[in-house]
């Protein structure tokens, strides 16, 4: 998809007056970012796949909003380039949104990033935006419908369907460290494209045992608990309709289905639950 995402990325830069002579690929993933050299600015350009396949376009116009709210609140976040207006951008069927380059660094101090999370947290509770419900519970139903019903998909969208009543609010919905960058100036949080309304331990859940949950500070552990089920459950939908492209997910997506008909009959056991990254 890079070639697509390169020049589409071109396209929309030009338009903007953003003069890039060496555009370099980071990553070709779920979204392709492409840096274009040598202005300090990323093009984070989406997946041409149509939605729930691929990427839903107001989760990318969601992130943008959610990103830039943070960033003028100060938070430790990778901010909106603000060389260009702060919105999505159409071309060749990508999205398209530009953000500030972040220069390679060590990996983050998990420390550092559980403090950084509890600041956005705060921040959030008086964001107004319109975001999903924790778990994603109607992207995940149009996930499970495009693939073939099995006993495996019946049990994911059980496991879905717990939705503990709880307070919500603003949430980052996939705060796995796989999510913040390393910077001299501490952890930046990124990827907000995911953003819903929750509990916070929704997105502890996410964040795994360890001393990023530490430095946290104060939370709800059986919550905790509870919503990793619902935060693996989602998880689970999105590599099964990913699959048929993305081969390579076969064994992650073997073992947390092993995982979910082990746990999904009882609370999960208190700090029992893994790093999404190593799970």
């Amino acid at each position: 998809m890079d070639q697509s995402a390169v020049a589409a990325a071109l396209t929309v830069a030009r338009a903007q007056g953003l003069r890039c002579d060496d555009p370099h690929v980071l990553r070709d993933a779920w979204h392709v970012l492409v840096h274009l050299r040598p202005l300090p600015i990323v093009a984070r350009v989406s997946s041409p796949i149509p939605y729930p396949v691929g990427p839903d376009p107001n989760g990318i116009v969601r992130e943008l909003a959610i990103a830039s709210y943070l960033a003028r609140a100060g938070c430790a976040v990778v901010p909106p380039a603000h060389e260009v207006e702060q919105v999505a951008y159409y071309e060749g069927g990508h999205v398209l949104t530009f953000w500030d380059y972040v220069e390679p660094h060590d990996d983050p101090d998990p420390r550092s990033a559980g403090r950084a999370l509890r600041v956005i947290h705060d921040a959030l509770v008086d964001y107004a935006g319109e975001l999903p419900a924790f778990g994603h519970p109607e992207e995940t139903v149009a996930m499970l419908d495009a693939v073939p019903p099995s006993d495996d998909v019946a049990l994911v969208r059980e496991v879905a369907s717990r939705r503990p009543d709880v307070a919500l609010q603003p949430l980052h919905g996939d705060a796995q460290l796989l999510n913040c960058l390393g910077s001299p100036r501490g952890p930046l949080w990124l990827d907000f494209e995911t953003a819903c309304r929750g509990p916070r331990e929704y997105d502890l859940a996410a964040l795994g045992p360890g001393p990023a949950l530490d430095a946290y500070g104060r939370h709800d552990t059986e919550l905790v608990d509870a919503m990793f089920l619902v935060y693996i459950a989602w998880i689970t939908a999105s590599m099964m309709v990913a699959l048929p492209r993305r081969p390579a997910l076969a064994e992650s997506l073997a073992r947390r289905l092993r995982w979910l008909r082990e746990h999904s009959g009882s609370p999960t056991p208190r700090g029992s639950h893994k790093h999404s990254s190593s799970f």
